[in-house]
């Protein structure tokens, strides 16, 4: 979202930037593996990047009743294995936001940014397996056309 402001008797609109929020997220080994693991072939992202994009991919299917999406509940009584840290500038309404479906759900943040790693991660393989079987199943038909 941007905010734009004119600067009077100027005609020059200014482009307000977001307020940001910086924190430090602390993720096991294991998220931050997942996350590297499901980079786009060729995309070099800093694992910052990737943990935001997380984080917005999980808050965007918030309605889609998806059975992986909430936070699992044999989870719930078990601490996030704080072995990576990760410094974020997040804008300030999106970290608003992923607080409050923290505390909806009764989590930390850290542990619902380590939910969000495995599931945006999921989704990435997902969509790889997908794309592969429609490779595969446009090779098979071009096989069976010589």
């Amino acid at each position: 979202m941007e905010l734009t402001a004119k600067i009077q008797g100027s005609g020059v609109h200014h482009v307000a930037e977001p307020e940001m929020r910086f924190v430090t997220l602390s993720i096991s080994r294991l998220a931050y593996g997942a996350l590297s693991e499901g980079q786009l072939e060729g995309a070099e992202e800093r694992p910052e990047a990737r943990i935001e994009s997380a984080v917005r991919f999980y808050l965007r299917d918030r309605g889609s009743g998806g059975a992986a999406w909430p936070y699992p509940d044999f989870l719930r009584g078990s601490e996030v294995r704080e072995e990576v840290d990760l410094r974020l500038g997040l804008d300030e309404k999106l970290w608003r936001e992923f607080e409050a479906e923290a505390a909806r759900q009764a989590v930390s943040a850290q542990q619902l940014a380590e939910h969000s790693a495995f599931y945006f991660a999921a989704e990435l393989d997902a969509g790889r397996i997908t794309q592969r079987i429609l490779d595969e199943l446009e090779g098979g038909e071009g096989s069976s056309r010589r």
